[in-house]
């Protein structure tokens, strides 16, 4: 129960950042804000579709198909 509840708190925080991150690359007039929104946007999903990624391999074993 308790890693169920870890993981909707991570989920959470990924929308919520996502969210935050990308009402200001779409927003604001500042080049540089909105740049630096767009790296925070691809730091956010490049490192949750790693991890997703990371997991289905690791599932993947753990059934014996690698």
């Amino acid at each position: 129960m308790l890693l169920l509840s870890l993981l909707v708190a991570c989920v959470v925080f990924v929308i919520a950042v996502s969210g935050c991150a990308a009402r200001v690359a779409l927003s604001n007039s500042d080049k540089q804000r909105r740049a630096d929104a767009v790296k925070v946007l691809k730091l956010v999903w490049g490192t949750t579709g790693l991890a997703g990624l990371v997991l289905a391999v690791v599932k993947l074993h753990e059934s014996g198909v690698f």
